[in-house]
C-alpha cells in the first residue's frame, strides 16, 4: 500500500489529522460562490500521476457537515492501514517472540480455558496436563528452566498456592499464534534453552520493563548530578588547598630570599655605614659603625701605573683597588668577617687631620710606625706553630709558598721512597741517597737521578 502524502486542496483547504504517524491524505476546501460550505477532497481516490485529490461526494452547504464527511471517509482509509499495521506487528512478533510447542503448550494449559488442564508445581518440580487431556491424568513433569524463562518473559505467573497461571501478555501471544500453530519451532533440547525469551512488544511486561529501564536512567542521573557535585566540591576544595599552598610556598621562598639577602648583607658588610677620616691628602682612616675595628686607606701613586687604593690594618697590607666605590665594599667586607689581621700597634689611636700632607706623620707631632720588615723564612725542621712565621698571617704569600714547597718536597721524598724501597731525609738531599742492601749500582744511580730532577724541579 503505498504511503499518503498531504493534499494538495484547491481553495487552499486543510488536511485531518488521524492517529497514524503518516499525514492523512483527506482534507476540507472551500465550496460554493460565498465560501460558507465545505467540500472533500481525498489523496488517494485521487490522479495518482498528477498528484491532484479527487473531490468526494457532493459540497456541503455547512462546513460541520463537511468536516464529518471527511472524518468517515477517512476512516475508512485508516482501517485499511491499520489492518496492515497490524498484520505486521503480528509478523514481527511471531517472528521474534522464540516460542517453541512446548512452550505453547504450557501458556495455553495454564489459561484456565479448560478445567482439566493446568500447571503447578507440587514441591519437587513443575507438572503439566496439556489442553484436552483425560480427566484424571496426573500430568507429567516439565523441566524447570522452560518454565521459568516463561515466567521471566512475562507469559506466566506462578501464585503462592503453586498454581502457575496465564497473564494478559500470554494470553495476547496465544491469539498471535493460534492460527499459525504449524509455524512454531521444535521444542528446545535438554541444556540448551535459550539465556531468556523477549517479552511481548507493547506488553505490559514491556512497559514495566520500560518503566524500570527508565526509573534506572532517573537514578543514573540522579547519582551523576550527586557524583558531579562531589567532584566539584572536591576540585573547589583541591583549588583552595593548592592556593594555600601556593601562598605558603611563595611566603616561605619570600622569607628565604630575605633571608639569604640578611645573610648576604651581613657577610659583605652592606649594613654598616663607613666613616671616612682623612689622615693626610692620601691617607684616610675608616670604621665602621657597631664595629671597633680601625682600617687605613692609603692612596698609592708612585708605585703603578695608575693610582691604587690600599687597604692596611695594623700596618699589614690587606688589598689593593684601582677606584674608591671598589675600596668601599672591601673595607665593609673585612669589617663585617670580624678577622682582624696583625696586632694593634700599642699607643694612642691617631687622631683625624686634614691638614696633614703626603710627607708627613700619621700623626701631628708623632712618627706612624713603620711597616714590618721582611723576613726571609728559614727552612728546616720546625713545629707547626713555627711555621707561619715569623710574622706572617696565614694567607700571606710567603707563609702560601713556604707550604707549597714543603708539599712539593714531601711528594718527592714519596716517589723515592716507591723506587727505592728506601725513604729519603733532608741529609740525603745534597749528596744523594746511600745504597741500600738488595739494591744495584745502576738502579741506584737512576733513582737518585731521578730524585735530583725532582727536587731541582721543586726547588726551581
Amino acid at each position: 500500500m503505498p504511503t499518503p502524502r498531504a493534499p494538495w486542496i484547491p481553495g487552499g483547504g486543510t488536511a485531518l489529522d488521524w492517529g497514524l504517524r503518516i499525514p492523512c491524505p483527506v482534507g476540507v476546501g472551500p465550496a460554493g460562490l460565498s465560501g460558507e460550505g465545505g467540500a472533500v477532497w481525498c489523496l488517494d481516490c485521487g490522479d495518482r500521476y498528477t498528484g491532484r485529490p479527487a473531490q468526494v461526494g457532493d459540497d456541503h452547504p455547512h462546513r460541520d457537515d463537511a468536516h464529518h464527511a471527511a472524518r468517515l471517509h477517512a476512516d475508512d482509509h485508516e482501517a485499511d492501514f491499520r489492518r496492515f499495521v497490524h498484520a505486521e506487528r503480528t509478523r514481527e512478533a511471531r517472528e521474534n517472540s522464540g516460542w517453541t510447542g512446548s512452550v505453547y503448550a504450557l501458556v495455553a494449559a495454564a489459561t484456565g480455558e479448560d478445567p482439566d488442564s493446568g500447571v503447578w508445581w507440587d514441591g519437587n518440580g513443575y507438572r503439566l496436563v496439556p489442553h484436552g487431556a483425560r480427566i484424571d491424568a496426573k500430568g507429567r513433569r516439565v523441566r524447570r528452566r522452560v518454565v521459568e524463562l516463561i515466567i521471566k518473559a512475562g507469559f506466566l505467573r506462578q501464585e503462592e498456592d503453586g498454581d502457575v497461571v496465564a497473564t494478559a501478555d500470554g494470553r495476547a501471544m496465544l491469539t498471535i499464534w493460534r492460527h499459525h500453530r504449524a509455524e512454531l519451532a521444535e521444542p528446545w533440547p535438554a541444556r540448551a534453552e535459550p539465556e531468556a525469551l523477549p517479552p511481548l512488544p507493547g506488553g505490559k511486561e514491556a512497559q514495566r520493563r520500560r518503566e524500570a529501564a527508565r526509573q534506572r536512567a532517573l537514578e543514573l542521573e540522579r547519582q551523576a548530578a550527586q557524583s558531579r557535585a562531589e567532584f566539584l566540591r572536591r576540585r573547589e576544595e583541591a583549588e583552595r588547598q593548592h592556593q594555600a599552598d601556593q601562598a605558603a610556598k611563595r611566603q616561605r621562598q619570600a622569607d628565604e630570599q630575605a633571608e639569604r639577602e640578611r645573610a648576604e648583607r651581613a657577610r659583605t658588610g652592606a649594613d654598616i655605614y663607613l666613616t671616612w677620616s682623612a689622615v693626610s691628602a692620601a691617607r684616610w682612616s675608616v670604621t665602621g659603625t657597631g664595629n671597633d675595628r680601625r682600617l687605613d686607606v692609603v692612596l698609592n701613586t708612585t708605585d703603578f701605573a695608575s693610582d691604587m687604593y690600599e687597604i692596611r690594618e695594623n700596618g699589614h697590607f690587606v688589598s689593593r683597588h684601582p677606584y674608591r666605590h671598589q675600596t668601599e665594599p672591601a673595607v665593609r667586607q673585612l669589617l663585617a668577617d670580624g678577622v682582624e689581621i696583625g696586632q694593634r700597634t700599642p699607643g694612642p689611636t691617631p687622631a683625624a687631620s686634614t691638614e696633614a700632607g703626603p710627607g708627613e706623620p700619621a700623626v701631628r707631632g708623632q712618627q706612624a710606625p713603620p711597616p714590618p720588615p721582611f723576613v726571609t723564612p728559614v727552612y728546616g725542621p720546625r713545629s707547626v706553630e713555627q711555621r707561619g712565621e715569623p710574622g706572617f698571617p696565614l694567607t700571606h704569600p710567603a707563609t702560601c709558598a713556604l707550604a707549597g714547597r714543603r708539599v712539593a718536597e714531601l711528594a718527592v721524598r714519596q716517589k723515592r721512597k716507591r723506587l727505592t724501597g728506601r725513604s729519603c731525609t733532608r741529609q740525603d738531599e745534597p749528596t744523594g741517597c746511600a745504597t741500600t742492601q738488595n739494591q744495584s749500582p745502576r738502579e741506584h744511580r737512576g733513582a737518585s737521578t731521578v730524585h735530583r730532577d725532582h727536587l731541582q724541579h721543586a726547588r726551581g
